[in-house]
């Protein structure tokens, strides 16, 4: 079984008013899912900063667009707030569809906001994304015309006050906390701050892969220590920078070798699956989310043991949603 902490596809749903979630063209739609035997797909509602003139209102458009599509596939996926709801769907042999938000933004410096979107069935929010917001900083640096010129860790801005409210109330909530796309400081903030483990829904290691959007290996073994997960990026540019001498791919092996990676620092019970599929358009060695099954192949050609490969494809993210959703 599967569970995969991110994709982008009900954005891309939202954008394309002509594609559905039951079959489409792009990485997962309900058959892919199927096929891959996932558990329970997290379902993020992606703001892009500068073409929203309110992050709120467009994230609750894309929120109806979510409960629309989960309804006409009613069959074969049902909503999860609740550790509960996974079972009871396991059971009536549906996949789960778990609701999150990427881009703190969307709650518009309110903390009834925030309350909001617990109400519409929100169970985890990526605190920003690559933007400045009302909560925090992203890993990225702007010039003056506010155009982006590059990736760099931010060692200096991590979370604003309101931010700290935040997350205070998240986990209050029973909302899972998720540190991808937040700078190095804002990070150490989570680390430094929550009573409760958080994730990297989509992240991978820095060492393997040298970019701010992944966690070194500092980050890592604290995170560990605190019960925390990453979510395996499946993202060319998080995997390898070597692209020089073939094509711009999501490779299995590469993947391979950052799981290999990121089990030896943060050990078994670290690793989960965050696909990002449908937030990017480079190709895959597998196609799309139909073909996810092949990793596990590949991890027990590998030498993976049967036991962590269940920590790595569900296990792990499973015991995060026990602990921390209410």
């Amino acid at each position: 079984m599967i569970i995969d902490l991110h994709c982008d596809t009900i954005s891309e749903i939202y954008k394309n008013k002509s594609i559905n979630l039951k079959e489409n063209n792009l990485m997962i739609d309900i058959n892919k899912l199927k096929k891959s035997d996932v558990l329970l797909q997290c379902f993020a509602m992606f703001t892009y900063l500068p073409d929203v003139d309110s992050p709120y209102n467009y994230v609750n458009e894309m929120i109806s667009v979510y409960e629309k599509e989960i309804e006409k596939n009613s069959t074969d996926i049902a909503f999860a707030k609740s550790y509960e709801d996974i079972l009871k769907n396991t059971e009536n042999k549906k996949i789960s569809a778990f609701l999150t938000i990427e881009e703190g933004e969307a709650i518009e410096g309110s903390i009834e906001k925030l309350i909001h979107f617990y109400n519409r069935g929100v169970r985890m929010m990526t605190l920003t994304w690559n933007f400045e917001n009302c909560i925090g900083f992203g890993n990225k640096k702007l010039n003056k015309n506010g155009e982006c010129v590059g990736y760099i860790p931010d060692k200096e801005n991590g979370l604003k006050p309101f931010g700290f409210e935040v997350v205070e109330k998240m986990e209050e909530l029973g909302m899972i906390v998720d540190i991808s796309h937040l700078s190095d400081a804002g990070i150490y903030d989570i680390i430094d701050m929550t009573k409760k483990p958080f994730v990297a829904s989509h992240s991978n290691a820095r060492a393997i892969c040298d970019h701010p959007r992944n966690l070194t290996d500092d980050m890592i073994k604290k995170m560990a220590s605190r019960g925390c997960i990453a979510g395996l990026n499946f993202y060319p540019e998080f995997l390898s920078r070597d692209f020089t001498n073939r094509e711009r791919k999501a490779y299995i092996d590469d993947i391979i070798v950052m799981l290999k990676y990121m089990v030896d620092i943060g050990g078994s019970e670290f690793v989960a699956i965050g696909s990002d599929y449908d937030g990017f358009s480079d190709s895959l060695e597998w196609i799309d989310a139909g073909g996810t099954k092949s990793l596990i192949e590949a991890m027990e050609k590998s030498g993976f043991t049967q036991s962590l490969i269940e920590n790595i494809t569900y296990k792990n993210a499973l015991r995060i949603i026990k602990e921390v959703v209410k």
